[in-house]
């Protein structure tokens, strides 16, 4: 039978006093903590905010996912539904009667009341959630009137039964053609090519080419019961903000700029590109600690954006308030990527609430200077084959766009969410790029996400031709140290081709891509190399083809006014794209940007750095001093001297302890001496009896000869 995905028991809020209820002797809000799931008919601690396969975890039923292929063998979680529950105590009724349960963050589930009251038994389904982006409130008078109960009894028991996402996405919406406050809404009647649009969910949860497919589901954020108090704008009004940044898209000889103002004046905007910390992402204490890491190592890099990608999450506010106190601009998809989306009532009618709910949220914070309505469902739709592979008929083509328009269009129900509930008017963008890669309009109208580098497997120099009005996406991939791979793989399994190392390279021609770009840049591929070598090389390798094309994107103004490279961090240990990997440690990418988003940048510097390739080069035979000690603080510092050139010095330490130096993959002339200091991920980490080595590209080819 078909679930119909809808709330049961609508919210009323009752125009009368609070004033005289004993819930103003407590606080405003109560937590629901004390939560437990079930699995074979017994009954087991769970922890709430959480998802279940860390409640699995936790209690030793499931291995770490994260490691080896235990990925694989935890699919059967998803596929599968599952209880939870907690008891709520009488007193707690009886203070908050007038009073509202809270669910600001569920996967798709059935929540019941469940009970005992004046000798009568009650099971009263109270909200049936179908969207992991919305908040769920319903009025607890509500829910004693409608089920005829006088009062409720003791040990009350609020039940939610999870259902896996799987059949969320296999069952259909509600069909009937009518509107929805003005927006027509036809039927579904043809294919969509992704399965994941069909419920509201993370996307990437289901997998993407560098995260696992963990479809988790579980109560993802606070549950509690408050008073009642009308939903209100109050407060947005009175938002400050520093400066005042505007997008402007203007014509031009060119084309169409893309350029941000602030306080009158166009500035250059230097960032990436964000996805989830985890792939379960709860706001907790680890969770909150790589969100630390990751944005003061933004800043540290001389970043002044980030892209909240459209496949993920919209991010927990604790993200906003560290981007606002660090003054990192966002720029904030709406959650759509890269697919086509169902255009009926139901579908409509939810993406509306999830829109305006996330809009007042995230509105509070200044730091958010763009609402950006999905990732590449206009380069998808034009660009991606769909209409050969499901041979779209005239007519579904049109409803098709019609349903594009409908919820992205500048007349849609998400620009309509920002221009309703965002007080500020922050600017709204339809699409994100404009024109795919394939157009010669991509370079001149509007952001551009180049991927014919990787992708299309062109040489690094296509940058200089292929640079856009604002780079808003293009990257390259690296695999991590070998001693972050050593935190994830099985020591007998530390080679380039096994189980665990292909289970974490998630794109289908990864390595080969990287492999083909290292034999032309440096002459060495995966079969040439150690895997220790061939991830050092890897790093190296993303490190100069990525920074020549920042190179080109800050060589090429006024033409481009931003580049964001893809992307910043890693939802767990794998190969990608990113500068910073799971753990913490920073990748060459983000040293070798932290140089080139410097203010002093010198570009004839770089210039002549990128005028001979790697391999081209002459290594001597690398000599070198190094030391080290530790400061009054713990803080351990390196020295190194070179008694010859060394290329790409690349400090380690020994036993490996997660973090960064200030520097790191750097170049050093004869005579030259250069001072670190090492930040570990953990502060409390004791470095004293840390040992250090140092790896050069000098000794890859000095010793090969």
């Amino acid at each position: 039978m078909k679930r119909i995905a809808t709330t049961l028991m609508p919210v009323i809020f009752l125009g009368i006093s609070l004033a005289f209820f004993s819930c103003q002797k407590r606080p405003d809000r109560v937590e629901l903590t004390d939560w437990q799931f079930e699995y074979q008919d017994h009954w087991y601690p769970a922890t709430v905010p959480g998802f279940i396969h860390t409640d699995l975890m936790a209690n030793g039923l499931i291995p770490d996912p994260y490691y080896g292929t235990n990925e694989d063998s935890v699919q059967w979680v998803g596929k599968r539904g599952w209880k939870y529950r907690t008891t709520i105590p009488r007193d707690l009724w009886e203070s908050f009667e007038q009073c509202e349960l809270v669910l600001e963050g569920v996967t798709y589930c059935d929540v019941w009341l469940k009970g005992e009251t004046s000798g009568v038994k009650f099971s009263s389904l109270v909200l049936t959630c179908d969207n992991m982006f919305r908040e769920y409130r319903v009025s607890l008078s509500d829910i004693m009137v409608n089920n005829n109960l006088p009062a409720l009894g003791d040990n009350t028991t609020l039940e939610i039964t999870f259902y896996p996402i799987e059949q969320n996405n296999e069952d259909h919406f509600a069909t009937e053609v009518s509107e929805i406050d003005g927006y027509p809404c036809p039927d579904m009647e043809y294919d969509l090519p992704d399965h994941r649009v069909m419920s509201r969910m993370a996307p990437y949860m289901l997998g993407w080419d560098w995260g696992p497919k963990l479809s988790a589901v579980g109560i993802w954020k606070p549950v509690y019961i408050t008073n009642i108090i009308p939903p209100s704008n109050s407060g947005l009004s009175r938002i400050s903000r520093k400066t005042k940044v505007e997008l402007r898209q203007e014509q031009d000889s060119i084309g169409q700029s893309f350029t941000f103002y602030r306080d009158g004046k166009p500035l250059f905007i230097k960032g990436a590109n964000w996805i989830p910390v985890h792939s379960f992402p709860v706001d907790n204490k680890a969770n909150r600690d790589r969100y630390r890491l990751l944005l003061t190592s933004a800043k540290e890099a001389g970043f002044n954006m980030l892209r909240v990608w459209g496949g993920g999450i919209y991010e927990h506010d604790y993200f906003f308030d560290l981007c606002d106190s660090l003054d990192l601009m966002v720029w904030m998809d709406f959650n759509f990527s890269c697919a086509l989306y169902p255009s009926d009532t139901t579908f409509l009618a939810n993406v509306k609430t999830e829109a305006e709910q996330q809009v007042r949220r995230i509105a509070k914070h200044p730091c958010v200077v763009l609402w950006c309505g999905n990732n590449e469902v206009k380069n998808g739709w034009e660009d991606w084959g769909w209409q050969g592979v499901y041979n779209w008929t005239s007519e579904q083509r049109d409803l098709l766009q019609h349903g594009i328009d409908t919820i992205f269009g500048e007349d849609g129900i998400l620009a309509h969410s920002v221009r309703d509930c965002d007080p500020l008017q922050r600017p709204y963008i339809t699409t994100s790029p404009l024109y795919g890669w394939g157009h010669p309009e991509c370079v001149t109208h509007g952001d551009s996400h180049y991927w014919g580098v990787w992708w299309g497997e062109e040489p690094f120099e296509k940058y200089a031709e292929k640079t856009g009005r604002f780079m808003s996406e293009y990257g390259f991939q690296s695999y991590p140290m070998i001693s972050t791979l050593r935190q994830f793989c099985p020591e007998g399994q530390l080679h380039i081709d096994s189980p665990t190392l292909r289970s974490h390279q998630k794109h289908p021609r990864g390595r080969e891509i990287i492999d083909k770009a290292m034999r032309q840049y440096y002459g060495f591929d995966s079969k040439s190399l150690s895997l220790e070598d061939y991830c050092y090389v890897s790093q190296l390798l993303q490190a100069w083809g990525t920074g020549y094309g920042i190179y080109q994107h800050i060589k090429q103004q006024p033409h481009c006014m931003g580049t964001l490279y893809w992307q910043l961090n890693d939802c767990w240990p794998v190969a990608s794209w990113s500068s910073i990997d799971y753990y913490g440690n920073w990748k060459a990418l983000h040293y070798r940007v932290k140089a080139l988003y410097a203010d002093n940048v010198n570009l004839n510097k770089w210039e002549q750095y990128y005028s001979v390739y790697p391999k081209d080069r002459t290594y001597p035979d690398p000599k070198y001093k190094i030391t080290q000690a530790w400061e009054s603080d713990g803080t351990l510092v390196v020295t190194i001297k070179a008694e010859t050139d060394l290329y790409d010095v690349y400090i380690e330490t020994y036993p490996h302890i997660n973090g960064h130096f200030t520097n790191n993959f750097f170049d050093l002339h004869e005579g030259e001496k250069m001072t670190i200091r090492f930040v570990p991920t953990d502060p409390s980490v004791d470095m004293h009896g840390i040992k250090v080595s140092a790896k050069t590209l000098n000794e890859l080819y000095f010793y090969r000869k």
